[in-house]
């Protein structure tokens, strides 16, 4: 008599080997190794089921050591909620950063425009573009008046100027009521630079090291900080694998954690002194693994250097490659997933990107979603509630496991040749993610790796965003109003460059005097890539045609039958085609091949895609292809895979194939030089 308590009592126990059995049947001959088995470009496979028999005492010891790196009270508190802000004017940003600490915020980002972070005059072409234009001390009081920097978190991204930048926030602090008790975020990070420009003002170990020596300065002042950033987006953005971030943040954390304690700072204290900032993708477990594994890692690298506390602080962003400009309300999906794994994977703080991001600045909507996000993981579904909530699960802990070997050899093969410095230096670290980019494109193109909204259910007809344009000119007009004259010498020192700031020294003029005018340092940079980054640009001729011309370039479908015999592929063909911007004609259906021809001419279409069924196509795709050439189709595509007929069906006139697993953005480039040139509204 089976147990009445025991759920399932009455069914035979479950194993692996009869679950192998069943699923290979169902397989009905393929390989298993082929269908079911991911493979991963770290290198290792994961599996489509796990059981307890996977775990070892590796995979068992991770759950015990990430709770060691975990402050209990932020299972009370939450992770940080950090909101990124870029509008050029510092009093839109002010009242902006008002408006999201009032409704669920908790910290800020300010992002320096593209003039200040490369130390530039207020004369530069690019002050307001791409960030904030705080130049000066005046400029940063304005977009932090009224915010308690001892209750919310500022944070910096000022690229090649982190050290002039941090002086003028360190500036604004020390003149606020409770100074001592701020955490600011000063974010220096010189390696981090290097590898997204390519270009420092001096050279990589000399900025390391006044980093460091600046760092120490700055955490005396405020021992609550952190001072250096430890930033893997550069590299993921890149194209990098999961594997090979985990390894660059490990090998730039060991360069900033020598420096900190050549500098004379303790182990324990340098290791404070730092915070790792991870971009997180849309494969959501592989998210949840990568901050664990970074966690495990560097508890490591702490251990072996003599720390005491394994307490590691971690920011954790929205990938920017994983968001797209085309159909963006999709990002609101992505950068759900992102904020949801970085929840689950213990970071510290999430920063979570506006769903119009790369489109031009986010409005108060757009900001709100990205808070409310977040607010709705902790207080709705509280996802902070547990330390680690994916211990415990054979799967995670087994892809933790592996990403944390693949890293930890990178790392290891990273160190071994002179660290991240000299990888960067001579282009190993670029070739290596370059050809991760390579096999990352080839994915995309086939729609393994299928992009919403752009590659897989694109919406060509959708109303675009558009976002506010500021007026630049008036901004730059403020801010030369509200700047002072500035005669004299800026020191090395932390002091020295704090009573520059308040005797109205900018950021461009302490850059200059601490490092010059020119780049001492120059190499290859890391290009900034984004999966959806080839569908746009095709669609982005077609949207230059829509706006010359009134229409999309088009296709026509030839539909062969009743709708449900030819409705699988017609809707496959549509998706394809739209997906590089060619809109497609579509109709119920044709029974002979002069009436396809017929409708085709009357569309006013140059191309025509025959969708069908394989019987159909066998009693009729011949004929129709010959009868649309007849009527002046200069190119004809059959919708699916040919098979042994390749050779009849081009003899009567098709000229391509689309089927699951073409190279789409291929075809779909060839045809849109076909219809518009090659030239044509590139």
């Amino acid at each position: 008599m089976s147990d009445p308590l025991k759920l399932a009592s009455e069914f035979p126990s479950a194993d692996y080997a009869s679950w192998r059995k069943l699923a290979e049947e169902a397989l009905k001959g393929a390989p298993f190794e082929k269908k079911l088995v991911t493979n991963t470009l770290d290198g290792f496979s994961v599996q489509p089921i796990y059981t307890n028999d996977d775990q070892d005492d590796a995979t068992r010891l991770i759950h015990e050591v990430l709770n060691a790196t975990v402050e209990p009270r932020e299972t009370v508190t939450g992770w940080d909620i950090r909101q990124l802000h870029t509008h050029p004017d510092p009093k839109a940003t002010n009242a902006a950063i008002l408006e999201d600490l009032e409704n669920g915020a908790t910290s800020i980002t300010l992002k320096l425009d593209a003039a200040a972070r490369a130390g530039r005059e207020i004369s530069s072409a690019e002050v307001g573009v791409d960030g904030i234009a705080i130049h000066c001390l005046a400029d940063l009081d304005t977009a932090l008046e009224d915010v308690y920097t001892n209750l919310a978190t500022v944070g910096l991204d000022a690229g090649a100027a982190g050290v002039p930048a941090a002086a003028l926030l360190a500036a604004h602090i020390a003149n606020t009521d409770g100074a001592d008790e701020a955490a600011p975020a000063f974010n220096i990070d010189p390696i981090g630079t290097l590898a997204s420009t390519g270009t420092l003002p001096c050279g990589a170990q000399d900025a390391v090291d006044h980093a460091a020596s600046v760092a120490v300065e700055l955490i005396d002042l405020f021992p609550l900080a952190t001072a250096i950033s430890v930033n893997g987006a550069p590299y993921y953005n890149a194209g990098a694998t999961d594997g090979q971030e985990l390894a660059c943040l490990l090998a730039s954390g060991v360069t900033y954690l020598r420096a900190l304690t050549d500098a004379g700072m303790a182990v324990d204290q340098a290791a404070g002194a730092m915070v790792f900032n991870v971009a997180i993708g849309t494969d959501f477990f592989a998210g949840i693994a990568k901050l664990r594994a970074l966690r495990m890692m560097w508890s490591r690298v702490l251990s072996a250097s003599g720390a005491e506390d394994a307490t590691i602080t971690i920011n954790a962003v929205s990938a920017e490659m994983a968001l797209t400009k085309v159909d963006p309300w999709v990002n609101m999906l992505r950068t759900t997933v992102t904020s949801f794994a970085a929840g689950l994977g213990g970071a510290d703080s999430v920063t979570c990107l506006p769903y119009d991001h790369l489109i031009g600045l986010p409005d108060g909507f757009a900001r709100r979603i990205t808070r409310n996000t977040q607010l709705i993981l902790q207080e709705e579904s509280n996802v902070h509630r547990v330390i680690d909530p994916a211990g415990g699960s054979w799967f995670i802990e087994n892809l933790t496991k592996e990403l944390a070997k693949a890293a930890w050899s990178k790392f290891q093969s990273l160190e071994s040749s002179g660290g991240i410095l000299s990888a960067l230096a001579n282009g190993s670290l670029k070739t290596e993610i370059e050809t991760v980019w390579n096999a990352r494109k080839k994915r995309l193109s086939t729609r393994r790796d299928p992009l919403t909204g752009v590659s897989e259910f694109p919406n060509i007809t959708e109303a675009k965003v558009t976002c506010e344009k500021p007026d630049l000119d008036a901004i730059i007009a403020d801010a030369k109003a509200r700047q002072t004259k500035f005669d004299g010498t800026v020191g090395n020192s932390l002091n020295a460059m704090i009573e520059a700031a308040r005797a109205g020294a900018t950021i461009g003029h302490m850059f200059t005097d601490l490092y010059g005018t020119s780049a001492a340092t120059c190499i290859g940079a890391l290009p900034a890539h984004r999966l959806a980054e080839r569908y746009e640009a095709l669609r982005k001729r077609s949207d230059a045609h829509k706006a010359k011309t009134g229409s999309f370039p088009q296709v026509f479908l030839a539909n062969l039958g009743k709708v449900a015999q030819h409705t699988a592929r017609a809707s496959f063909a549509r998706n394809f085609f739209e997906a590089g911007g060619i809109e497609a004609i579509t109709n119920n259906g044709f029974a002979i091949a002069d009436d396809v021809a017929t409708a085709f001419g009357d569309s006013g279409a140059k191309i025509a895609i025959i969708c069908g069924s394989d019987p159909q196509y066998a009693d009729m795709a011949a004929d129709v292809a010959k009868a649309l050439k007849s009527k002046g189709a200069s190119m004809v595509y059959l919708a699916g895979q040919p098979g042994d007929a390749r050779s009849a069906y081009e003899a009567a006139g098709i000229d391509e194939f689309v089927f699951v697993g073409a190279d789409v953005l291929a075809i779909c480039g060839v045809a849109l030089d076909h219809l518009l040139g090659k030239q044509g509204e590139k």
